[in-house]
């Protein structure tokens, strides 16, 4: 823009006041009890590469390696890299259940969620409606959105503005402070994630101050405080200069 004589204005992306709708604790704690002792992790994104599904799985391995008993809830998009995972996570020896929702809601995962005891990886087959998403960003131990590049990731905010822990990779989301509001995986090593996973996971009161200041975080980036603090101040000034036009 500046070589045709035009100031852009960047503004980060924000959150609408639903994201920040405490889902039901009976909810959660209905989750949580369906994977009673096991490390649950929620991954939600396109079946792209970029998204590290690949790294996801081998997360998964390492975790089970460590007997930490993880479980993988993937709620993908029609993308066929999701070929691509599935082989990975078989050569992994791994196991994947591929699961439809019978009803809508956090029902619908929970029903997705029974007697998966056996399963490494459960896929939802269903799309999951935004208080089931909430709700399955609430409960687990740590949502991964941990993309290898973004632009700038509302799920990590999404997760972060209903308490959840959210572990994002190290481009975009300049939000995102690795051990002050999130686990921040800077390489492609499973190895550095359950690192990091583990130091967090394994302190109660540290665990839950990250969700906390995740959660302030995510107040900063609220629609209205982002126009607010971006856009409003501007607004006010009026035009500086002219600016070129762009045919």
């Amino acid at each position: 823009m500046w070589q045709v004589g035009v100031d852009a204005v960047v503004i980060p992306n924000g959150l609408s006041a639903e994201a920040f709708q405490f889902p039901d604790t009976a909810h959660v704690a209905r989750l949580r009890e369906l994977c009673r002792n096991r490390t649950l992790l929620a991954k939600v994104a396109r079946w792209d590469p970029d998204k590290r599904w690949l790294l996801a799985v081998r997360i998964v391995r390492e975790l089970k390696t460590r007997g930490l008993r993880p479980l993988l809830v993937a709620r993908g998009g029609a993308e066929a890299h999701a070929g691509e995972v599935f082989d990975e996570a078989s050569a992994a020896g791994l196991r994947v259940v591929h699961r439809g929702a019978p009803a809508p809601g956090v029902a619908g995962i929970a029903s997705a969620l029974e007697g998966g005891h056996n399963a490494d990886i459960i896929n939802l087959l269903s799309p999951l409606d935004p208080a089931a998403k909430r709700c399955l960003f609430r409960a687990a131990d740590v949502v991964l959105a941990n993309s290898g590049r973004e632009p700038f990731g509302l799920v990590g905010l999404e997760t972060m503005a209903v308490g959840g822990l959210a572990c994002t990779g190290c481009t975009g989301e300049d939000y995102a402070v690795s051990g002050q509001n999130a686990i921040v995986q800077q390489t492609n090593d499973p190895r550095e994630f359950v690192d990091l996973f583990k130091q967090v996971h394994e302190d109660a009161r540290e665990e839950q101050a990250l969700r906390e200041r995740g959660a302030e975080t995510a107040r900063e980036y609220a629609w209205p405080v982002v126009l607010r603090r971006n856009l409003l101040p501007r607004v006010a000034r009026g035009p500086q200069q002219e600016v070129a036009r762009v045919a």
